[in-house]
């Protein structure tokens, strides 16, 4: 049909001129082919009119450069023989050794030449108040007021305890231990970074010395807890055995080297108005803190049958000499204990038949009295023999474990003073607290070509309250940061204080006149 048409088109085409018109050809149709190769695309957004520039770098790439040194010893060859003329030799020490055996000698005879270069402080003196910490909360009540004081074993948190003063039997009160990270960046001084309510009165609190985040506290009620603050569950030890219970406010608390079994470990010894002086395992498995020994100090010292129990308002162990210590009492008297006391207590006090351990009598010397309760004793940490008391009195006192009367006294005209503290660092150096708002700084180390005899009674420096007129009831030198003293006061405030340098760095020959001192002692 297509053949046809065409040639009638063809046959007229030679009759007539050519004429060129409209035509439409077949559809012609061609298979879809699909690209499966992957499509590769990239979508950028460029917020800027300027070009945008790319550059490739390697990171974290360690690059490594040799040098080798040699060292140019000339022509002369190294040996490790090292030529010795010993005639030389022998002469030379003929000649020499009688001279230098004479300046030894002579040098030996005379005290240490150093100790006449005085250290001069250019410096100001004043103390720098860095923090005053609070717990408003607790404060609600206005019988509540700091109790007791201690450093962490790292020396960065302060631990308070609060409680009241003020009972007239039953406790009615809530207590809290607290704590204050003081090196954190940003501390709120009115708000404490821990805190643990007690159902009664803290009266003591006591960090543990190596682990920074276990503390002790002791209880009106006579309870004793322990908390390790890095864990969830922080109680980790109370006394399960009721009859080992104090019967009567825990009135300090102190962390020692268990002495007789493993001087690695640490025990904690409790004192109470009770009379009873009691040794703790504060660690041990199931929360139970297990009485390992007992004393009890009565009013009858010397009799078989114990009279009225005295009570033990402080004690203080000495550094050198751990089962040795000495305590005062509510009484005003002063005595030296031993743990290695055998002396039994035949007593028909209440209670001591039930514990189970039988409390001894741990009295091996008895001291010069205060006229008035004695509320702090503290041992040198320089001087094994001396220690330092503080009675409500108004004294302070530096006693020599060798001697029954006391050595020096100071009486500051401030009141009763409620705590006193050797300086860890300074061996002449002590702190006190006391009634009318004031912590007293005492220097012992004499004036350049002074004799001891002529120590100072004049504080060098006193540091208020936080009020001006609160009491100060507990201090403590931090002994990481020796230049840091903490003191709480009767406000429910702790103010800390960074000390001068005079205050914390020793002269040359401190401890040589804290020994002097001691010796001294023996004289009067």
């Amino acid at each position: 049909m297509y053949n046809s048409n065409r040639d009638e088109i063809d046959s007229e085409s030679n009759r007539k001129p050519a004429l060129f018109t409209d035509e439409t050809l077949p559809i012609v149709s061609c298979k879809e082919v699909i690209q499966k190769d992957p499509v590769h695309s990239v979508n950028a957004s460029v917020q800027t009119k300027f070009e945008v520039q790319l550059a490739d770098a390697e990171c974290q790439s360690i690059k490594r450069k040799e040098r080798e040194i040699q060292v140019d010893l000339g022509e002369k060859a190294v040996t490790d023989e090292i030529q010795v003329d010993m005639g030389r030799l022998s002469k030379f020490l003929e000649r020499t050794a009688p001279r230098v055996l004479h300046y030894i000698e002579d040098n030996a005879e005379r005290p240490n030449i150093l100790r006449h270069i005085k250290l001069r402080y250019s410096g100001d003196d004043t103390a720098q108040e860095l923090f005053t910490l609070t717990y408003p909360e607790i404060l609600i009540d206005k019988e509540i007021q700091i109790t007791s004081l201690s450093w962490s074993a790292n020396g960065s948190s302060i631990f308070v305890g609060y409680g009241s003063t003020s009972h007239e039997g039953l406790c009615m009160h809530k207590g809290a231990v607290c704590s204050w990270n003081i090196e954190r960046f940003k501390i709120n001084p009115n708000k404490p970074d821990m805190t643990v309510e007690t159902s009664t009165c803290v009266t003591t609190v006591a960090c543990h010395p190596e682990r920074p985040g276990i503390v002790a506290a002791g209880l009106y009620n006579g309870e004793i807890l322990v908390w390790d603050f890095r864990e969830q569950d922080s109680l980790i030890a109370r006394v399960l055995e009721r009859q080992d219970l104090h019967r009567d406010s825990v009135t300090s608390l102190q962390w020692i080297r268990e002495p007789k079994l493993s001087k690695k470990k640490f025990i904690l010894v409790s004192t109470s108005q009770d009379g009873r002086i009691l040794l703790w395992n504060p660690l041990p498995s199931k929360n139970n803190l297990k009485l390992t020994d007992a004393y009890f100090v009565s009013t009858k010292i010397s009799s078989k049958s114990s009279g009225k129990p005295m009570g033990v308002t402080s004690v203080s162990f000495n550094n050198e000499d751990a089962e040795t210590f000495v305590f005062g009492c509510d009484s005003g008297h002063l005595y030296k204990g031993s743990l290695n006391s055998v002396s039994t207590v035949q007593s028909r006090e209440q209670g001591l038949a039930d514990m189970t351990i039988q409390p001894k009598n741990p009295i091996t010397m008895a001291y010069q009295s205060h006229d008035s309760p004695i509320y702090s004793v503290n041992f040198s940490p320089f001087n094994r023999h001396l220690f330092l008391t503080s009675a409500h009195d108004g004294q302070i006192r530096i006693y020599s474990q060798l001697f029954p009367n006391y050595g020096r006294c100071f009486a500051p005209a401030q009141g009763a003073i409620f705590t006193c503290r050797w300086s860890p660092s300074r061996p002449l150096l002590l702190a006190a607290g006391s009634e009318h708002g004031r912590t007293l700084i005492y220097d012992l180390e004499p004036e350049e070509g002074a004799s001891t005899d002529l120590l100072s009674s004049i504080p060098v420096q006193e540091l208020p309250s936080s009020d001006k007129r609160s009491s100060i009831i507990c201090l403590e030198f931090n002994h990481k940061t020796s230049n840091t003293l903490a003191c709480g006061d009767s406000a429910g405030a702790v103010t800390i204080w960074k000390l001068a340098e005079r205050f914390t760095t020793a002269q040359n020959d401190e401890i040589e006149n804290l020994q002097i001192l001691a010796k001294s002692f023996g004289d009067n």
